[in-house]
């Protein structure tokens, strides 16, 4: 499998030397990846491939500089395949990923290469419902491709409250043009992708946005910083909220499975978002919040304690590009656990600022940024250190 998709990507590279290239029946252009085409009516692929190599050097703490943490990783190494088939309105979208990190491999033992599989079909040009495995309607910043990000990753609040990928069924539905309205929707099984579904319960996901000032250029309400420089104000608010129904992890659709039988619980999740970008400049800020009964609990099969983040989390980012395309941005974030996880799980403040060059926008682009984290422990004394981040992105 590797070697024929190895072979495809080769060859079509060849062919499309020139910027579109029309050899009969077929046609393959260089537009947002490799296009191929038979006929746009019956059959339409766009392949794209992306990869992050990354260094990080972490400090033990804001006086002894020495590394805690100093790696070279190839973070993220990703496929992707879009298109059509027999009909324009029937659409399905694959994603593969191919690192260590991105199989999960660390808390699942388990190669998990599968990220996206979907089928789709567009009711009407402002409706369409998928089925199969992507993201869930969530948090604004989860949802941006990581591929679209203005730092060298996403912020802690979206690590430890996103809910991530799921398999059921979605609905994305528009309304209005010069103030559109979104209306994103999910029922999915919650427990997150390519694995057994071990309980009975399912997820129930609802996402709204709202753009005042009409739509952003280029789909920029979900690309990080303001690439397209927006000539006129431009503002996106959202909210979501999800129910997870008998969750068998103690994120939802993510973390390790409890081991002991019949072993769940309810979580719900709430996201409140803003963006505004004009002329260079953007702004976002996130809030997010977890509820669970009974969030700390012993899983006896595992012989261990289990410990579900109830708390809530905020994150602001501002940046500004300039005109070599050099930006400059700088976050914030903090995450902070209810009474009940206080003295199991540590009240975070970060600190970032980060510089990237887009050579070709996030397609090329070199990123960088350091951070400070405040990582309090209640009733201890404040433990401090300093992490830096070097990432060469590369992608079609």
């Amino acid at each position: 499998m590797r070697l024929f998709i190895s072979l495809l990507f080769f060859t079509t590279l060849f062919q499309a030397q020139a910027q579109e290239l029309d050899t009969g029946d077929y046609l393959t252009e260089f537009k947002d990846g490799i296009n191929f085409s038979y006929d746009p009516a019956h059959f339409n692929a766009i392949f794209r491939f992306r990869m992050q190599n990354r260094f990080t050097y972490q400090t033990e703490d804001t006086e002894r500089l020495a590394a805690d943490e100093a790696n070279f990783e190839v973070r993220r190494t990703r496929l992707r395949l879009d298109g059509t088939v027999l009909d324009p309105r029937l659409l399905y979208r694959i994603q593969l990923s191919f690192t260590r990190g991105d199989f999960d491999y660390d808390r699942t033992e388990y190669p998990n290469i599968l990220r996206d599989a979907a089928v789709g079909w567009r009711l009407t040009d402002h409706t369409t419902i998928w089925y199969g495995q992507t993201k869930l309607p969530g948090n604004r910043q989860r949802l941006i491709s990581s591929g679209s990000q203005q730092f060298v990753d996403r912020s802690l609040l979206n690590s430890t409250f996103n809910i991530d990928r799921d398999t059921g069924i979605f609905l994305n539905h528009k309304q209005g043009k010069d103030m559109p309205f979104w209306i994103k929707l999910a029922v999915s099984n919650g427990e997150g992708r390519s694995t057994n579904n071990t309980d009975s319960g399912l997820a129930y996901t609802a996402r709204v946005e709202w753009l005042p000032l009409g739509d952003f250029k280029e789909g920029g309400d979900f690309i990080e910083g303001d690439l397209a420089r927006e000539i006129t104000p431009k503002i996106s608010m959202g909210a979501a909220f999800s129910k997870n129904k008998k969750a068998s992890r103690p994120a939802g659709q993510t973390g390790t499975e409890f081991e002991t039988e019949g072993l769940t619980r309810d979580m719900e999740n709430f996201f409140a978002d803003f963006l505004f970008k004009y002329r260079g400049f953007a702004w976002s800020t996130e809030y997010a919040k977890r509820w669970s009964e009974d969030p700390v609990f012993n899983d006896v099969a595992a012989g261990k304690q289990i410990v579900i983040y109830k708390g809530q989390g905020f994150n602001t980012q501002a940046s500004y590009i300039f005109d070599n395309n050099i930006e400059v941005a700088t976050r914030f974030t903090k995450i902070w656990g209810d009474k009940e996880v206080r003295r199991f799980a540590n009240d975070i403040k970060q600190y970032t600022l980060g510089v990237s060059k887009y050579l070709n926008e996030h397609t090329l682009k070199v990123q960088s940024d350091l951070s400070y984290t405040e990582n309090a422990l209640k009733g201890g004394p404040d433990h401090g250190y300093w992490t830096y981040r070097l990432q060469l992105e590369i992608g079609i």
